[in-house]
């Protein structure tokens, strides 16, 4: 008797302790649930940069390969370069010409100006000989004749001058003429070097080629998408963790971040809460949700967070876009 007694005060004292554990690890559990706010509804988000051609032709080289490294500034790519060069020499042929031209008119200005330097010397030496004729005509030592004749030379050099200096105003139109088209000709060929300087597609940034569309061979159009280029650096991917908005209302940008992946779940990815939305995924979605219904169901919505990876958290580049993640922020911090 005494024994089931003692069996039964142990059994009891087994349930109370084994139900004292389970509250008390259900309290613990709540209340790191409350400090350490977590989610697996997470992705890595990042910048991809597409490629394409500026100008249109034959795809002569395209020297990568899908998931090949790449460096910014590095040639990827080259457009065939034909057409193009033979536009740039039309174009230096066409400054030349100009040119050519300028240095022509520069030289009968220089002409014309000295013509009417030497019109100007016949018409001084015309109005000496006008001066001292006149004088010697007043004094009736040569006859009327010989006078008119001085004054319709002094009259012939000035009209030689003003015809000389019309000339020079002429030249001086043209060469205005002549500068504005090898303005223009210097124009043409800077746009010609700069189209050709197209035919060279270059990496825009360090990252991976991504999403390969283009081989060597193929008649590519202006803004063709050849190739993605996905940057992989710490400034250029981030977290995007959807939380439920019940879990929000200790969440702060600066709160420190712990992240996991499902690549490798034994290690994790230190970080930051950078921002939240604006605004619930349900809210930019291509078709919003109508809730002005008679039956109108209340669905707890998740607002994006954005986490920004802490400096040196991925050294080695292990992190790639769409992977998923679980994120749990301290709220503490």
């Amino acid at each position: 008797m005494a024994t089931q007694r003692t069996k039964k005060w142990l059994s009891l004292g087994i349930i109370l302790a084994a139900a004292v554990a389970g509250t008390l690890w259900a309290w613990l559990r709540w209340r790191h649930e409350q400090v350490f706010v977590s989610t697996d509804d997470a992705y890595v988000r990042g910048r991809i940069v597409s490629v394409a051609s500026r100008i249109p032709g034959p795809l002569q080289t395209l020297a990568v390969e899908e998931n090949q490294p790449v460096k910014a500034g590095q040639v990827i790519a080259t457009v065939d370069p034909r057409d193009y060069d033979a536009a740039v020499e039309r174009a230096k042929a066409s400054l030349v010409e100009a040119r050519s031209a300028l240095a022509l008119n520069q030289a009968q200005i220089e002409q014309a100006s000295a013509q009417v330097a030497a019109a100007r010397s016949q018409r001084t030496l015309a109005q000496t000989d006008r001066q001292r004729l006149s004088a010697l005509y007043e004094r009736q030592s040569i006859p009327k004749q010989k006078f008119d004749q001085a004054v319709t030379a002094d009259e012939v050099a000035a009209a030689s001058v003003a015809a000389a200096q019309k000339q020079v105003a002429a030249a001086e139109g043209v060469l205005g003429v002549s500068r504005s088209k090898v303005s223009v000709a210097q124009a043409a060929l800077d746009a010609a070097l700069l189209q050709r300087s197209y035919c060279t597609i270059i990496a825009p940034c360090d990252g991976v080629i991504s999403r390969k569309l283009a081989e060597p061979g193929m008649v590519v159009a202006p803004g063709q998408p050849l190739l993605a280029v996905v940057p992989l650096g710490q400034q250029e991917i981030w977290v995007e963790a959807n939380y439920k908005e019940t879990q929000l209302a200790r969440v702060h940008p600066g709160q420190q971040v712990t992240l996991r992946t499902d690549l490798d779940g034994s290690k994790s990815f230190a970080g930051t809460v950078e921002s939240l939305s604006a605004g619930t995924g349900s809210v930019f979605s291509l078709l919003p949700a109508e809730n002005a219904t008679g039956n109108w169901v209340k669905v707890v919505q998740r607002l994006p967070v954005r986490i920004r990876l802490a400096p040196d958290a991925d050294p080695e580049h292990r992190l790639r876009l769409g992977l998923s993640v679980t994120v749990t922020i301290d709220t503490r911090s």
